[in-house]
C-alpha cells in the first residue's frame, strides 16, 4: 500500500452506528415496477431529475448523487504535498469541517526490540491548487506505551471547531509484546483532545508573549480499558452534544465536558450537573417520569409526559428537542405495549407488582425520584449514585506539588494528563477563587452501570423474585438530545434467573437475556427507567451470539427513531480503518464545498 494513503469512513465499528446521521445514500426501490418502468432504459438526466425530486421531499442531498467532479475541482495529492512528508509515511485522513485544513497523521516505531508505537497528528492549511502548508504537529497519547498499531478516529464536534478529539484502540494481539502485556478480553482505548489551529490568529494569541493562549494551545490524554463484549464506537452519539463526550468504560458511563473559559470570567459555567440550571423546566426532564410498576405486561411504565410544559419564552431549539424527546419516549411506550398514562399525573408512591416483593428496609425507586426531584427545589443532596468533578487549569510553571495534588480527589474516574502543545503540564487551579485570566475546565460526570442495573430490577422488574446475578452486560447508546442533554441507552443483560413455577416444577436456574431502557439526565444526574424487558431463555447460544443478536435488534430501533441531522450540525470524523483493511479510497472528499484530494 502507498504511503499516500488517502482516509475516510463513515465510521469505525460498523457493526453498529450504520446510516446513524442520517447522511445515507439512496434508498432502496420497493417493488420491480420501481426499478423500471417497462422497457424504458433510464439515462443521466432522467436519474439527476429522480434524484433532485427526492432531494425537494426529503430535504437530504445525497453524497451519491454527483460522483464525479469537474476537473477543475479536483486536486492530486502528488502536486500539493512534497515526497518527502510522503516518503515518512503521512496518512492523509480528510477535511477538517471548515474545510481550511487537512489532517494527516504518522505512526513511528520507538523501540526497534520492544515496537513501541508513537503518534503524530498533523494540520495542513489548504488552498485550491496551492502546496499545503503545514501549521500544526502534535504528538498524541503522550507517555503511553503503545505496542500495537492502532485503530484511529479524529472527530469534531456538531459546532465546535475550537478542538477535535482522537480515539485510538487496538483489535487484536499483533506481536509478542502485546501478546505478554493484555489478553483477548481487554482492549486498551487511548484518548487525546487536541486544541485545534484558529483558521487566523486571535486577539489573545497576537497579545500574548509566550505563544499560543489557552484556547488553541491545549492537550488532554487518557486512557482506559474495556472489557468483552467490547461497547461499539458511537461518534454520532457520544460527541452529539457541543464540548462533552461520553465514554463507555464497560463498567460505566463518563461524561466529559472540555471547555477554556476567556479571559474576564468571574465564574466558570458548568456544563455538566449545573445545579444552578436545576430549576429549568427541561433540566428537569427525567424527574417528570412516573415510577410506577405496570401491573402487568411485564414491563416497567414509561414517562407519562416526558417534560414538564414548556415555559413561556423557551428557545424555539429547546422546544423541537423536547417535543422529539418526547416523540422517542411515546413510540418506546407503545411498542412496549402499555396503556397511556393520565398526562396530569405526578409522581407518587410506588405501585408494586403482585411478583414484586417491597422491601421497607431499602431505597424505592420513588424516593431515589424524588431525591433528584428535591435538589431541582434548592436542595443540594445528591444522589448515591452521582460522581461529578470538576478541575481548572491554565497556562503556568508546574510544581511537583501541583502534580501531587492534581488527582486527590477520589472520584475521579478517568484521571487526564492535561499539557500545552510542548508536552508541559498545564498548572491545576485547586482553589475555588474566581481566576480572571483564561482557565481550561474538566468535568466529569459518571454513571455506574452495575448500580443501575441493580436499582432496576430490585423495583422495576417484575421478574424480581425469580433473579440471581447478572453475569455480563452491554450498553448501547440508542439517542442522545444535546438540547434537553438526555441520554438515552439500552442494557443489554445475561442473567441467571429460577424459570417460572409453571415452566418448571425443578425450578433450577436457567441462563436468559432481557434489555433494560434507561434515560440519564446530564443535568441533574438522574437516571429513569423506560422499559424492563421480558426474560429470554438462552438455549444453546454462545456469548458472542447474543451480543450479535442484541446490537442489531439496537440497530433497529435506531433506524426507527433516526431524525436526520441539520446538514451543519453533524460530527466529522476521518478514520484509519481503510488502511486496516489494507485498501485506500480513491479521493479525500470535502462534500460540502465539493472540493476533491485524488490519490
Amino acid at each position: 500500500m502507498s504511503n499516500d494513503c488517502v482516509i475516510t469512513s463513515p465510521e469505525m465499528q460498523a457493526e453498529f452506528v450504520a446510516g446513524s446521521e442520517g447522511t445515507g445514500g439512496e434508498m432502496a426501490p420497493s417493488s420491480k415496477s420501481d426499478r423500471s418502468s417497462g422497457n424504458r432504459k433510464w439515462g443521466p438526466r432522467d436519474h439527476i431529475i429522480r434524484q433532485l425530486d427526492r432531494v425537494r421531499i426529503t430535504g437530504q442531498l445525497s453524497p451519491r448523487l454527483f460522483r464525479k467532479l469537474p476537473p477543475r475541482l479536483c486536486v492530486s495529492l502528488r502536486n500539493i504535498v512534497d515526497e518527502e512528508f510522503l516518503r515518512k509515511g503521512h496518512v492523509f485522513l480528510g477535511f477538517s469541517k471548515c474545510g481550511r485544513f487537512v489532517l494527516s497523521y504518522t505512526s513511528d516505531v520507538l523501540d526497534d526490540d520492544f515496537a513501541f508505537y508513537s503518534y503524530h497528528l498533523y494540520w495542513w492549511q489548504f488552498q485550491v491548487h496551492s502546496k499545503l502548508r503545514l501549521v500544526r504537529q502534535v504528538r498524541l497519547f503522550q507517555d503511553e506505551e503503545i505496542y500495537s498499531d492502532l485503530y484511529l478516529t479524529v472527530c469534531e464536534w456538531p459546532s465546535d471547531s475550537s478542538k477535535v478529539i482522537v480515539f485510538g484502540f487496538n483489535t487484536s494481539g499483533n506481536g509478542m509484546l502485546m501478546n505478554m502485556m493484555s489478553d483477548e478480553n481487554h482492549r486498551d482505548i487511548y484518548i487525546s483532545t487536541v486544541s485545534a489551529p484558529p483558521t487566523s490568529p486571535c486577539t489573545d494569541c497576537r497579545e500574548s508573549p509566550k505563544g499560543p493562549c489557552l484556547q488553541h494551545s491545549f492537550m488532554l490524554h487518557t486512557k482506559y480499558q474495556v472489557v468483552y463484549p467490547f461497547p461499539t464506537f458511537q461518534p454520532a452519539f457520544q460527541l452529539k452534544k457541543d464540548n462533552v463526550v461520553l465514554l463507555n468504560t464497560s463498567f460505566s458511563l463518563v461524561a466529559c465536558a472540555i471547555s477554556v473559559h476567556p479571559s474576564g470570567d468571574k465564574e466558570s459555567n458548568q456544563i455538566l450537573y449545573s445545579k444552578q440550571n436545576q430549576h429549568n423546566a427541561h433540566a428537569s426532564c427525567a424527574l417528570s417520569f412516573s415510577p410506577s410498576v405496570a401491573s402487568s405486561g411485564g414491563h416497567s411504565p414509561l414517562p407519562s409526559e416526558p417534560c414538564s410544559p414548556t415555559p413561556p419564552g423557551t428557545p424555539p431549539a429547546v422546544t423541537r428537542a423536547r417535543e422529539f424527546v418526547a416523540g422517542i419516549f411515546r413510540r418506546a411506550r407503545e411498542a412496549s405495549g402499555l396503556e397511556a398514562e393520565d398526562k396530569g399525573e405526578r409522581p407518587g408512591p410506588s405501585k408494586q407488582s403482585p411478583s414484586q416483593p417491597s422491601d421497607p428496609d431499602s431505597p424505592t425507586w420513588h424516593r431515589t425520584i424524588n431525591e433528584g426531584h428535591s435538589r431541582s427545589s434548592g436542595h443540594t443532596e445528591e444522589p448515591s449514585y452521582v460522581n461529578y468533578t470538576q478541575l481548572r487549569y491554565v497556562l503556568g510553571q508546574v510544581t511537583e506539588t501541583d502534580q501531587e495534588s492534581e488527582y486527590e480527589d477520589d472520584k475521579i474516574s478517568l484521571p487526564f494528563l492535561v499539557t500545552d502543545l510542548k508536552g508541559q503540564h498545564l498548572k491545576p487551579l485547586n482553589d475555588k477563587a474566581s481566576f480572571k485570566g483564561q482557565h481550561l475546565t474538566v468535568e466529569q460526570l459518571t454513571l455506574d452501570f452495575e448500580y443501575v442495573i441493580n436499582e432496576v430490577i430490585r423495583h422495576d422488574a417484575s421478574w424480581y423474585r425469580q433473579f440471581c446475578s447478572f453475569s455480563d452486560y452491554d450498553i448501547v447508546i440508542l439517542e442522545m438530545c444535546p438540547e434537553t442533554n438526555q441520554v438515552i441507552m439500552n442494557i443489554g443483560l445475561l442473567l441467571l434467573a429460577f424459570p417460572a413455577p409453571q415452566e418448571d416444577a425443578q425450578l433450577r436456574p436457567k441462563t436468559y437475556h432481557t434489555s433494560l431502557k434507561v434515560a440519564w439526565d446530564l443535568h441533574t444526574g438522574v437516571f429513569s427507567t423506560l422499559s424492563v424487558g421480558e426474560l429470554t431463555e438462552v438455549k444453546g447460544q454462545t456469548s458472542g451470539s447474543v451480543w450479535s443478536s442484541y446490537r442489531k435488534s439496537c440497530v433497529d430501533t435506531v433506524m426507527k427513531w433516526l431524525v436526520p441531522e441539520n446538514s451543519a450540525r453533524y460530527v466529522n470524523r476521518m478514520t484509519n480503518e481503510a488502511l486496516h483493511k489494507g485498501c485506500s479510497l480513491k479521493v479525500l472528499a470535502d462534500s460540502v464545498r465539493y472540493t476533491w484530494i485524488v490519490l
